[in-house]
């Protein structure tokens, strides 16, 4: 049910923007799903599937007259989502530090627009115009990414590309 990694701050960011989220919305006096229909949310999904962080959704509008608008994934993680995150960890009593900590990462990714899959395919796609062929660039990304995934560093704090080979001689 959560994207995996890639480090483990990236799991454990993941872990807490969720349940946070979850509690949160558990918890509101009209929860999300008495306020969308399950159409929306079923193209809401397939559009998660296909577009990634570049997905927009038709998602509930706060506010007297309700309804439904659309939005950008970014946008609602960072304007609405992560907020919903954060007082769902509160009321889980996570520390003040670690939740601005985890939620930071998913914070980072919304205005950076990258996060694993995205990395991925620029980096793929990357190694295609430097001339590699679709195998060649598979491995060669699958490489970078165990690389990159050992140093720890959150996903996207990552080069895109791959490292420029040293010259021999």
């Amino acid at each position: 049910m959560l994207p995996a990694g890639p480090t483990i701050i990236d799991v454990i960011a993941n872990a807490a923007f969720y349940y946070g989220l979850v509690r949160a919305l558990a918890e509101e006096s009209r929860p999300v799903w008495t306020r969308l229909p399950f159409e929306a949310a079923e193209a809401n999904f397939d559009a998660a599937c296909r577009h990634g962080i570049d997905a927009r959704f038709v998602w509930p509008r706060r506010g007297r007259y309700g309804g439904t608008g659309e939005v950008d994934a970014v946008t609602l993680v960072r304007d609405e989502l992560l907020p919903l995150a954060a007082a769902g960890l509160d009321a889980w009593g996570v520390e003040a530090a670690d939740r601005d900590l985890y939620l930071g990462v998913i914070e980072e990714r919304c205005r950076r627009r990258v996060n694993g899959a995205s990395w991925q395919a620029a980096t793929f796609h990357r190694a295609l115009e430097q001339g590699l062929s679709r195998q060649a660039a598979l491995a060669a990304t699958t490489r970078r990414y165990a690389e990159l995934m050992h140093v720890g560093e959150p996903v996207h704090t990552w080069p895109v590309g791959l490292p420029e080979p040293v010259p021999l001689g």
